[in-house]
């Protein structure tokens, strides 16, 4: 029962942050849109900023399950990367599309920066690693540069499928026979 709790304030939180944005949405509508009561919200959350937290948190464990999904699949290193790239940033460029995002981007590095962090390193690792098992020279900067491609194709894109078509282009491009 208490995971189903904490998934739904988390949900409910969500929402209303993409909607609304931080600064507009307050533990009261949290807690309505939840369905519990704000002392319930309280006993979890000390404020809005710890509902935040807990925001970010579940989109980075998101984010990490789409693509250790796509990392764990068979097929190639090229196949397996360009997957858990498109998850990661086509996942990226929906959430951009709330007009509230980029601002919550930016408060993101207040509240979360160590954890985005993280995970890009722990992503960078994982690249190069399988980089490197296959073969490839300079398997350090070869991740660099695809990682540095992939983050200004989200930005740029105009669709989903722009970010998707791109990533790809340049994976496989950048992934061409090891030598």
């Amino acid at each position: 029962m208490e995971d189903s709790r904490q998934k739904q304030i988390i949900s409910a939180a969500k929402a209303l942050f993409f909607e609304r944005g931080l600064r507009a949405t307050t533990m009261a509508a949290i807690s309505k849109a939840a369905g519990i009561a704000k002392p319930t919200l309280y006993s979890r959350y000390k404020d809005k900023n710890a509902v935040f937290q807990a925001v970010v948190a579940s989109i980075l464990d998101d984010l990490r399950a789409l693509m250790d999904e796509e990392f764990s699949k068979t097929g190639s290193v090229e196949e397996r990367l360009t997957a858990a790239l498109v998850a990661k940033y086509c996942a990226v460029f929906d959430m951009l599309q709330s007009p509230h995002v980029a601002q919550m981007m930016e408060d993101k590095v207040l509240y979360a920066g160590r954890e985005f962090e993280k995970l890009n390193t722990d992503v960078a690792t994982r690249i190069e690693g399988m980089i490197a098992k296959a073969g490839y020279n300079e398997p350090s900067e070869l991740t660099h540069l695809i990682l540095s491609c992939a983050f200004g194709i989200h930005r740029r894109a105009d669709t989903r499928e722009e970010v998707a078509r791109d990533i790809t282009t340049v994976v496989r491009a950048l992934l061409t026979a090891p030598e």
